[in-house]
């Protein structure tokens, strides 16, 4: 790979680690959201609103989880390009 090219990944990569964090950020805030408003619409049925709020918050937990495992392995790409890239001088 030229320096270029090493450039180009490394630079692909942390766009990538931010798109997963603001979407990380904006799934939490819809299934906070979703909690929210199950809590005020179905106050009269508990067993609803409990599947709800448990699988919104579940769900929530699950992606945060994949976007910092996903962007610690892009992490880790990162500082191997760069220990390549910096090799090469």
């Amino acid at each position: 790979m030229t320096k270029s090219d090493l450039h180009f990944v490394i630079d692909q990569l942390r766009k990538d680690k931010i798109i997963y964090a603001t979407e990380a950020a904006a799934v939490n805030s819809l299934c906070l959201l979703l909690m929210l408003t199950s809590s005020v619409m179905l106050s009269g049925t508990p067993l609803s609103q409990t599947v709800i709020f448990g699988g919104a918050l579940i769900f929530a937990v699950g992606f945060t989880i994949f976007a910092l495992v996903g962007n610690y392995k892009r992490l880790q790409h990162i500082k191997e390009l760069e220990s390549q890239l910096y090799a090469e001088k």
